[in-house]
């Protein structure tokens, strides 16, 4: 029997896909690691959202709702939206899986950002996409540049707001005069994985703007500022039509029964989001300043993380970052995302900030 070349029965498009490699978690002793790679909540979701578990696990035999309709429910009140609007995933990831299923095709482009979030083009590439990177400008995603790289071929624009990994954002105003210039005919993704960290007033999530136009759609987590990361939880926000259509190719049971019921409750405790937003908001304006302070360059982040670049000609990342592990700190190093001199750092407790900081500075003399 010939042997089986795996090359000649791929997708062509799927040669060039590497990995998707998750920040870096602990091998062993995970509990005396301080782990700031992967943007997750520093906080546990409070014990009262699972004081119920035991009775949901009784029907663990059973399929989960394949509609999530009680979660649904739950996303519409929590952010006044119509439930009939919304797809539930297996973490947002899903959702953007989806959408690449349903919209793109053999051949087409899809567009993503420069150092944008990674996943995007290998969901195109899988669904034989080519992908187009637009520029960006400071590190911050640039809508002319996307435009100018429209063509016939264009099939999904991919944005992260705020963008992952250098945490910018589009404003409101930028933002709808983009879409105004995008064809009816290109689905723009907006990911808002981060929104909920956002309190200025000039920015959109883009909920608001799903109406008007129809090629819009908007993807949520509950892995960020929910502190569900563990449960896999996302959701998708568009018009009827474009949801059905997501509906009729998504998993039939995609969302497990944990899941749905933990993040129906995650969502109407006021008190843990409002205790993880004052968190975060202390620490995005406190940790760029020390970090600054220190020598490096921190630009403005609208995220739970923070971008950090280390002139190679004082100090030498990888002997940075090999410091900090030995001292039980783990960060992202972002040369995955092309930025050679750049790693990213989470925000995580008050304890585990100030011994991340001292850590750095003796880094430093070193």
């Amino acid at each position: 029997m010939a042997k089986l070349k795996i090359e000649n029965i791929v997708k062509p498009s799927i040669k060039g896909i590497a990995k998707y490699v998750p920040g870096e978690s602990p091998d062993k002793n995970s509990s005396k690691f301080i782990k700031l790679s992967s943007n997750e909540s520093p906080f546990e979701v409070p014990v009262k959202n699972f004081s119920s578990i035991n009775k949901i696990l009784k029907n663990s035999h059973l399929y989960p709702d394949g509609d999530c309709l009680l979660l649904k429910k739950s996303i519409g009140q929590r952010f006044k939206l119509k439930s009939n609007q919304i797809i539930c995933g297996n973490g947002s990831d899903d959702i953007l899986s989806i959408i690449c299923q349903a919209f793109s095709r053999e051949g087409s482009e899809v567009i993503c950002s420069e150092y944008g979030f990674i996943y995007y083009p290998i969901i195109a590439k899988a669904a034989g996409c080519k992908v187009v990177t637009a520029r960006t400008e400071q590190l911050s995603v640039s809508c002319k540049n996307i435009l100018m790289k429209i063509n016939k071929k264009t099939k999904i624009i991919f944005i992260a707001n705020p963008n992952n990994p250098t945490g910018s954002i589009i404003f409101k105003k930028e933002l709808i005069k983009f879409l105004d210039k995008v064809p009816s005919t290109i689905i723009v993704v907006l990911d808002g994985a981060y929104s909920e960290f956002i309190k200025d007033k000039s920015y959109t999530d883009g909920v608001d703007l799903v109406n008007k136009y129809k090629n819009l759609i908007i993807t949520r987590t509950f892995s960020k500022i929910f502190g569900l990361a563990g449960l896999r939880l996302g959701w998708g926000y568009s018009n009827k039509e474009i949801i059905n259509l997501m509906e009729r190719i998504r998993g039939p049971f995609n969302v497990n029964l944990i899941a749905q019921h933990i993040g129906s409750l995650i969502l109407k405790d006021n008190e843990f989001l409002k205790k993880s937003i004052d968190h975060n908001e202390k620490w995005r304006k406190y940790l760029p300043q020390k970090l600054n302070e220190l020598g490096f360059k921190v630009k403005t982040s609208y995220t739970n993380f923070v971008l950090v670049e280390v002139d190679k000609k004082k100090h030498s990342k990888e002997k940075i970052l090999n410091i900090l592990k030995k001292n039980k700190i783990i960060v992202r190093d972002m040369k995955s995302y092309n930025l050679q001199n750049f790693f990213r750092v989470s925000i995580g407790r008050d304890s585990h900030m100030k011994k991340f900081l001292k850590v750095l500075k003796s880094s430093l003399d070193k």
